[in-house]
This record gives structure tokens, C-alpha cells and sequence, in this order.
């Protein structure tokens, strides 16, 4: 019970409270434990979760084809492809220099003999060369290494088509949101519209003009809400319409060149003013909830980490 409960709740307080409230301390030997052994205790524990969680993932996936589940074709796929990764990352350096001296031309081969191959044409050609393996650790960054050129060529590319496929979602999504059924709701579609429109090239071709005809519909909708008045958002539109029209023209409001209502001017100060604010806000509270956590952990309130309903 001790070594199970106790013993861990005492580490998580101790070194909870020194990294939390090291940060309030003026003491050298606190700032370099949190600014250097503490980041790196951090990073070797995150180290073996990672280890444990891909183990416990391999493991999920090789009892799915086991027993034959639904989908299990899937966690073939997955199966295979950790254990390429892993066997390429750990066990084939796939990283062999060709490097011509004198000069900044090199080439970078996949296995030593095609490294070979190509210093014996040089050197058939009267060019001297020479082979220089990368090093273990550096050889799954080195341009044109296999496990980089992997990544670029294989996980990149997928990535890149999950993240297409999340915009169909997030294009639906906003077909939802974006109706106005409410103020909120309201704002919220004038603000998209004046965002998506003002950071492309043709937002700022558009006139001010249009601007005011988009918060006369605008007010139309919130009419509709409130009073459910047909002829009411009717009148009110034909008579903002007619309204705009001729306030514009008498006051001079420049139709080539946008004026007041800059589509661009107004996107950035939406992007730069609430959505900065409301950005704040929501990192504000994320860091109490953090602090907040971080004391239930710190006392010993939370107990998850050790079994504990």
C-alpha cells in the first residue's frame, strides 16, 4: 500500500511543488533544476511512455487480427508499417555521403554498395570521391537518407491527404454553424464572411459599397428573428438598399476604391482585436485549469495516476 499509494503521491507532490512554484523563487540552483534536469527527466519519462504506449497500440493491433475483429485488414497495414519504420529506424543506417572534395556537391544513397557504385563511376570518369555514413541518430534527418526520404515521400503525403479529408468535415460543420438563427449566430457568419472574403486577393477589389449592402442584410436577418415579419425584413431591405445607394452617392463614397468599409481592414482588425481577445481568454483559462490540476496532483486530491477511481 505504501509503495503503491504513498510513495508516488509524495514524488508527484515534491517535485510538483518545486517545478511549480520554482517559477515565484529567486534561487539559482531552483532555476536550473526546472530550466535543464527537470526538462530532461521530462523528456526521458516521455520517452518510455512513447515506448510503452507504441508497444500497448502493437499489441491491440495484433490481438485485433488474432481474433479476427472488424477491420482487422487495417491493423495488418498498421503492423507492417511500425515494423518497417522501427527495423529501418534502428537497425539500417540508409544514409551512405558521396562527397566529391573541393566542391559542394554530394549525393546521398540509400545502401553503402549503390554508394560504391557510384565513387567507381567517378572515379571512371577521373573524378575522385569518397563515402562518409552518416551517423546513428543524425542518418533519420539527413536529406536523401531512406528514413528521411520515408517521411517525406510516404508519411507527409498522407498527412497532408487526412488533413484534406478533415476539411470536408470542417466545411460541413461550418455549413451548420454559419445560419442565422440568432444574434451569435449572426455575428458569427459576418465575421466568417468578411475573413474568408478579405484574405483573398479579390477582397480587396470589392467596394465599400458592398459592405454596407451585406450589414443591410445582416439587419434584415435580425429582424426576421425577432419579429418573424416578412414584410417587415422585406421593407426594411428595399429601404436600406435604396438608402445606401443614394447616402453614397450624395456623400461621394468611392466605388473603384473601397473607403470606410475596406474588406482587408476589416478582416485584420477582427483577426487582430476579438479573435485575439477571445485567443486570451481561452489561454487564460487553460492555465488555470492547469494550475488547478497541478494543485489537486501537488496535495494528493488526484489519484488517477496510480489506479484510483
Amino acid at each position: 500500500m505504501i509503495w503503491k499509494r504513498y510513495i508516488p503521491i509524495a514524488i508527484v507532490g515534491f517535485f510538483g511543488s518545486l517545478t511549480l512554484f520554482g517559477w515565484f523563487i529567486e534561487n539559482e540552483g531552483i532555476k536550473s533544476f526546472i530550466d535543464d534536469d527537470a526538462t530532461q527527466w521530462y523528456d526521458i519519462i516521455a520517452s518510455f511512455a512513447i515506448f510503452l504506449g507504441a508497444l500497448n497500440l502493437l499489441k491491440l493491433q495484433f490481438l485485433k487480427v488474432l481474433k479476427r475483429r472488424a477491420g482487422w485488414e487495417y491493423s495488418v497495414v498498421a503492423i507492417l508499417s511500425f515494423l518497417i519504420v522501427f527495423v529501418i529506424g534502428f537497425f539500417m543506417r540508409g544514409a551512405f555521403i558521396v562527397d566529391i572534395p573541393d566542391t559542394d556537391i554530394q549525393s546521398t544513397y540509400f545502401t553503402q554498395g549503390a554508394a560504391e557504385e557510384a565513387v567507381n563511376h567517378l572515379k571512371d570518369s577521373g573524378i575522385t570521391a569518397s563515402i562518409t555514413p552518416a551517423q546513428w541518430g543524425a542518418h533519420i534527418q539527413t536529406d536523401g537518407g531512406l528514413f528521411k526520404w520515408m517521411f517525406d515521400n510516404i508519411f507527409t503525403p498522407l498527412s497532408a491527404t487526412m488533413f484534406a479529408l478533415l476539411a470536408f468535415y470542417v466545411a460541413s460543420a461550418s455549413y451548420r454553424a454559419f445560419r442565422a438563427r440568432n444574434f451569435e449566430a449572426t455575428l458569427l457568419l459576418l465575421a466568417g464572411i468578411i475573413i474568408m472574403i478579405g484574405r483573398v486577393p479579390i477582397g480587396s477589389l470589392i467596394s465599400s459599397w458592398m459592405i454596407m449592402y451585406l450589414l443591410v442584410l445582416v439587419i434584415g436577418i435580425l429582424i426576421n428573428t425577432y419579429f418573424r415579419s416578412r414584410q417587415l425584413v422585406f421593407g426594411w431591405v428595399a429601404l436600406g438598399l435604396i438608402g445606401v445607394t443614394v447616402l453614397g452617392s450624395s456623400m461621394g463614397w468611392p466605388i473603384d476604391q473601397p473607403a470606410v468599409f475596406f474588406l482587408p481592414a476589416l478582416q485584420e482588425w477582427i483577426y487582430t482585436v476579438p479573435n485575439l481577445a477571445g485567443a486570451r481568454a481561452i489561454m487564460i483559462g487553460i492555465g488555470l485549469g492547469v494550475i488547478v490540476t497541478s494543485l489537486r496532483y501537488i496535495f494528493g486530491l488526484e489519484k488517477s495516476y496510480i489506479g484510483d477511481q
